[in-house]
């Protein structure tokens, strides 16, 4: 029996969310059981999986979901109790590692693994009280889970020697992102006349730099005719919308939030070009699922070289890589790309070759 102990899952929208989902998809059976935390609010249907999915969740959780935890612990030690046979134990990441480490106290040889991604991680060094749990919870696993070589190394520098698991996101070519075997024509839309349609999704936070591509998108030439549109939600909403008037481009420019699955792949579909413009600072970009839904879709790619998307795109092999935080570099690439059909075409056809050999369920 799998037990995956999480405060990540759908209906909640997110890279780590997809990520989890895929695995319980994959690999989890009608037998286990997937404990999720709650903030309470979220709500709706999500697709079928096979194992069995309970969400919990704590009056203060509306404000911090890490306060699920406690509804999670005991949900959890009654599962275990329960349970006939052995139990693989599994945590959708380092916080929600604390429950099984906690119940370990008293359950004798209980193992877990943890999955961990690259934000998180940062606080392992610092010297506070969270970051002494958390280097606990990893230095107990059994197994520690990571989404590439970037992530590996994050657990060095924290300290943990424990040789990692590299289990990288994958999604599903076959759920309407990355079918046929054709790239498609309009990816190269804006070399004939059609506007160049420009799209960037991402949690609207600071190290996802949506600030920068605004004042990229500004420094673009004035006879290149470009849309953009950025998908995503956060805190950072209304001050993003407040640049782009100021920038004096909030009619190229859109902001989507809430946004279904069949619309985004529509974005996908309609997309001449994917930007993802995160930072090096106030957070971690430990992989991007993002890139691979654009790859899959032959959207070329420019993407800052930090974090772990160096390695998604093979050190720029299928994607342009420009350096973090630099407008004036990023609105170059972006008009050099627009420029250079056969690049883009380039990319396009590599980038779907590597999800489909190193991404794909």
């Amino acid at each position: 029996m799998k037990i995956l102990v999480t405060l990540d899952f759908p209906p909640e929208v997110g890279g780590i969310q997809r990520y989890l989902f895929g695995i319980v998809k994959h690999t989890f059976k009608e037998t286990d059981l997937v404990l999720t935390g709650s903030d309470g609010e979220k709500s709706g249907a999500i697709e079928t999986v096979s194992a069995r999915v309970k969400r919990v969740s704590f009056p203060l959780s509306r404000w911090n979901k890490k306060w699920s935890n406690i509804p999670l612990f005991w949900n959890f030690v009654a599962a275990i109790l329960r349970a006939k046979g052995p139990v693989e134990v599994l945590c959708g990441n380092v916080y929600a590692g604390c429950v099984p480490w906690t119940a370990s106290l008293f359950f004798r040889g209980l193992d877990y693994g943890v999955y961990t991604y690259g934000t998180e991680l940062l606080f392992c060094n610092k010297k506070s009280l969270r970051g002494w749990v958390l280097k606990k919870v990893l230095h107990k696993a059994g197994r520690l889970y990571v989404l590439g070589k970037y992530t590996a190394g994050l657990l060095r520098d924290a300290g943990i020697r424990k040789e990692p698991i590299i289990e990288p996101p994958r999604i599903e070519l076959s759920a309407g992102i990355g079918r046929g075997d054709g790239i498609v024509d309009t990816k190269t839309t804006g070399a004939s006349g059609g506007p160049l349609r420009i799209l960037c999704v991402g949690r609207l936070v600071r190290h996802k730099g949506h600030a920068v591509l605004l004042q990229a998108l500004r420094l673009l030439p004035l006879e290149l005719n470009w849309q953009c549109v950025i998908v995503g939600s956060g805190p950072l909403l209304d001050m993003l919308r407040s640049i782009a008037v100021h920038y004096k481009i909030d009619n190229r420019v859109a902001i989507k939030t809430d946004m279904a699955d069949e619309a985004l792949r529509n974005e996908y579909a309609n997309a001449s070009l994917f930007v993802l413009p995160s930072l090096c600072d106030n957070g971690a970009e430990g992989f991007g699922i993002v890139l691979l839904e654009a790859m899959a879709c032959g959207v070329p790619i420019i993407a800052s070289d930090t974090g772990g998307i160096t390695e998604v795109l093979d050190n720029g092999g299928c994607g342009a890589l420009v350096e973090p935080g630099n407008a004036a570099v990023l609105a170059e690439a972006m008009a050099r790309l627009h420029g250079d059909q056969p690049l883009r075409r380039r990319l396009s056809v590599l980038g779907r070759e590597r999800v489909r050999s190193c991404y794909a369920w």
